[in-house]
């Protein structure tokens, strides 16, 4: 049962969506890193991978009914959805590795297929959040590349775990692992890829 005005935190849960925010913060990666002359296809490929088809894939199987509504209220429903991203996000990986394109780029589309593909396992026994996970993994990504100009995001990770209690989308445990879970494998992965992509 929600705690505060469904409205309020149903509308803040739609504005801090995962995918719109994480194809955003590849066009700042993009106009960061990327030269300009290219920048137009790099930026198409994230928003393609990271937006369009993880957002597709939400309303192709609601209208198949392997989903019960798009905010995937119901933790069985969700593997399906989690595995689809991954594909999309593996395409996006190996057209940026054919590209060359910016390590960070290259890193943070890596980071999302790993998260994908552990938020699948996880979603075996526990609901993690994944406005958080997106968020806090975008935070930490983004304090590591843009500094304190990235502090926006870490503001929105608060945001996003207060909206999505206060809907009774998530327990205080699922919305912390969330945080915790993007946070770390955020930092690990930005790590592990600069070391190999950058010699």
């Amino acid at each position: 049962m929600s705690r505060r005005s469904p409205r309020t935190s149903d509308i803040i849960s739609l504005l801090l969506n995962p995918s719109l925010l994480t194809g955003g913060f590849f066009l700042m990666l993009v106009r960061r890193f990327e030269p300009s002359g290219r920048r137009w296809l790099v930026g198409s490929i994230a928003l393609v991978f990271t937006v369009v088809v993880p957002l597709a894939s939400l309303f192709v199987l609601k209208a198949l009914g392997r989903l019960s509504d798009v905010e995937m209220r119901i933790r069985s429903e969700r593997t399906t959805v989690y595995l689809s991203c991954a594909v999309s996000y593996a395409v996006g990986l190996a057209l940026y590795v054919h590209l060359g394109a910016a390590w960070p780029l290259t890193s943070v589309m890596a980071l999302l297929l790993s998260t994908a593909l552990v938020l699948a396992l996880l979603n075996q026994w526990w609901k993690v959040s994944i406005h958080t996970t997106t968020l806090a993994g975008l935070a930490t990504v983004g304090m590591a590349l843009f500094g304190g100009a990235a502090l926006p995001f870490v503001l929105l990770v608060l945001v996003a775990a207060w909206a999505r209690w206060a809907a009774g989308a998530h327990t205080p445990g699922e919305l912390v692992s969330g945080i915790a879970l993007g946070a770390c494998s955020a930092a690990a992965g930005l790590l592990a890829t600069r070391a190999w992509l950058v010699r």
